[in-house]
């Protein structure tokens, strides 16, 4: 271990046992464990009832994209993912710097997640994977490899060892758990993406739209292979590891609207999703950046339970959403990024007083991430303190 990676370790595990990041602890409830905190953004977390914690007010979270992490430190967002060592550095200095900056509630853990990229789910059906020192590693509807139904036989089941980012998954896995302390855990990559979102991948999006009316058969099909691909990589995932984490999160970002309707959505995405909280036994996280209010009523009629779900200022209906919800799930609040940095003190505390109020009663937080300026500067880190500052002393106005 290099003393650089030493020194940051022991930074991070000062951090761990403070006092401040004790009270963090306890806002997310007697049973949240290391392995509870998204493995991509580590302030997405199941609300806990504050009428069963001794804090009562509103868990806040925030964070920016790695992409924006990557601008602010000037590291090379390629090489991060692809290289293990540098991954782990900046992973523990992202940690180390939110946690001392940004003032929410968002625990540091003693674990090193390992996230690949958007693209690592479709990877495993050989969909390429573009890297670029301008954006993090994505898929494009020119790597779709399904087009018809005569290319539904390149779908092979992924193999865990050897099929697309599966050796990177290992390397980095092998590598990191050789510098890690004993009391650390390091989390091997998790399946996080819907069915839905692989087979957009697998065949494109505007080529999937097409489908779902001239083909709904073959997106049947498409959607039965990346399931059972789920499931099969969950076994196997927990036989290598010999141990059950939990892994039930669901990214469904293009199952929203206007991108299909909530019949589409119930025709086509919700038996997949309810068969994959039956193997879970419930879902950690159901999550779409897009508009999923209209599709509540079916999303509530998943077997088992739901952690949270979170909801989107400037595109879902919130009011609508937390009346469908009828307090079954609990949610997170995401306000929009001209919300976030609007100059006008008094605009921001009427909005965050807005949130309050509508959510009144209800078991819910707010996770501040939508605003990911282009290139993060301090003057960027002061408009994130300010809105963090403002949106507590509100919530704590609220409880007093």
């Amino acid at each position: 271990m290099s003393s650089e990676i030493k020194k940051l370790f022991e930074e991070k595990t000062s951090l761990f046992e403070s006092v401040e990041n004790k009270r963090r602890m306890k806002l997310w409830g007697p049973d949240f464990s290391q392995d509870m905190s998204d493995m991509y953004s580590p302030g997405f977390i199941a609300p806990y009832p504050s009428k069963n914690r001794k804090e009562k007010r509103i868990p806040i979270t925030a964070d920016w994209y790695r992409m924006q992490w990557s601008k602010f430190f000037n590291f090379n967002i390629t090489t991060y993912y692809t290289d293990p060592i540098e991954y782990l550095k900046w992973s523990l200095k992202i940690d180390i710097f939110r946690f001392k900056n940004f003032e929410d509630d968002t625990p540091l853990l003693k674990t090193i997640p390992i996230y690949l990229g958007t693209a690592y789910e479709p990877s495993l059906f050989e969909v390429p994977v573009e890297y670029s020192p301008l954006h993090e590693p994505l898929f494009t509807s020119g790597g779709a490899i399904v087009k018809t139904e005569k290319d539904l036989l390149k779908l092979k089941m992924p193999d865990f060892y050897n099929s697309g980012l599966m050796p990177l998954s290992h390397k980095f896995y092998e590598e990191i758990s050789k510098l890690v302390p004993r009391d650390y855990d390091v989390i091997f990559p998790k399946w996080g993406r819907g069915p839905f979102g692989v087979v957009s991948a697998i065949a494109g999006m505007e080529n999937l739209l097409i489908l779902l009316m001239t083909n709904p058969k073959l997106v049947h099909k498409m959607m039965r292979i990346v399931t059972n691909a789920r499931i099969e990589f969950t076994k196997e995932r927990r036989k290598f590891l010999n141990k059950i984490e939990v892994e039930s999160t669901l990214w469904n970002d293009e199952a929203s609207l206007p991108i299909i309707s909530p019949s589409m959505y119930e025709e086509f995405v919700f038996p997949y999703d309810n068969e994959i909280s039956i193997f879970y036994g419930g879902l950690r996280w159901w999550h779409s950046c897009g508009n999923k209010t209209p599709f509540i009523p079916i999303i509530r009629s998943i077997k088992n339970r739901i952690d949270f779900i979170e909801l989107n200022w400037w595109n879902d209906e919130l009011s609508r959403a937390i009346k469908d919800l009828n307090g079954k799930i609990a949610f997170i609040v995401r306000p929009s990024a001209g919300d976030i940095t609007e100059r006008n003190e008094t605009i921001i505390r009427n909005y965050i007083n807005g949130i309050l109020s509508l959510c009144d009663n209800e078991n819910f937080g707010i996770m501040v991430d939508h605003w990911q300026p282009e290139n993060p500067s301090n003057a960027d880190l002061g408009t994130m303190r300010r809105v963090l500052a403002i949106y507590r002393e509100e919530a704590e106005k609220k409880v007093n």
